[in-house]
């Protein structure tokens, strides 16, 4: 499975691809309704701009990395012979036709375009009806990751929904935060030194035994003057993620 297309030219497909061409694989060509990225990727990677579904050139994957909104929809106009795979963390197979050979190619980890992510730090979820299509694409992975393994539709699922609170909630608060400072006229690098030591402790230890703050003594009174602080959407994240942290320890 060495000839690959990429359908998309987003994120995702943008970081697997460069990857696999580092990996020694040979990206044959990408497709994407948005013209101006496939341009681009087409130019990092070398290869064919793809600008028809029913053309493609020859390929041994058609790797599918658009989102999980258009993934059955595209998918139904590729050929029936090709091994396909997508990225999706969401998307189970059963929702998918069962027309055609399909697998998951799923990375866990966050990506942009402009900066790219060294895939052998990226764990790799995979998983097909066909067992030739799977092993494949398990190979596939264990030759560009550390880390890959077969996991079901639910698992990944669950994965997913792990790995939305671990990073989108995550930098969703650090947003709030900086906003916070802003609003206050203090400086956000300020906290950088505790986001990384935070997250230097996580990687080590368990996060529920190094829980710290004002919940996790059950300070109420401190808690009450900074809820008075607040308002809106900030005022109800806080004592929704306080009132959690108090049934964890305090229950």
């Amino acid at each position: 499975m060495n000839k690959i297309i990429l359908i998309g030219a987003g994120n995702v497909a943008t970081n697997v691809g460069l990857g696999l061409k580092q990996a020694g694989y040979e990206i044959v060509g990408c497709y994407s309704r948005s013209l101006e990225s496939t341009h681009l990727l087409a130019k990092n990677l070398n290869c064919i701009l793809v600008n028809d579904l029913k053309q493609l050139p020859l390929h041994d994957l058609l790797l599918v990395s658009v989102p999980d909104a258009a993934i059955a929809d595209v998918i139904a106009q590729l050929p029936k012979t090709s091994n396909i795979a997508y990225t999706s963390g969401t998307i189970s197979l059963d929702e998918l036709p069962k027309t055609h050979k399909i697998g998951v190619f799923y990375p866990l980890q966050t990506f942009t375009k402009n900066k790219q992510i060294e895939l052998k730090s990226v764990p790799f979820f995979v998983e097909s009806r066909d067992e030739n299509l799977e092993k494949e694409l398990l190979t596939l992975a264990k030759h560009i990751g550390l880390r890959a393994e077969i996991t079901s539709s639910e698992q990944r699922k669950q994965l997913h929904i792990a790995a939305i609170f671990v990073n989108n909630f995550t930098n969703h608060l650090a947003y709030l935060a900086k906003q916070h400072l802003e609003k206050h006229q203090l400086c956000w690098e300020n906290l950088l030194p505790l986001l990384a030591e935070t997250f230097a402790k996580i990687n080590n230890e368990n996060p529920k035994e190094i829980q710290t703050g004002p919940a996790r003594r059950n300070d109420l009174n401190v808690l009450e003057k900074h809820v008075s602080e607040l308002s809106g959407n900030e005022k109800e994240i806080y004592k929704a993620i306080t009132n959690s942290i108090l049934q964890t320890y305090h229950a």
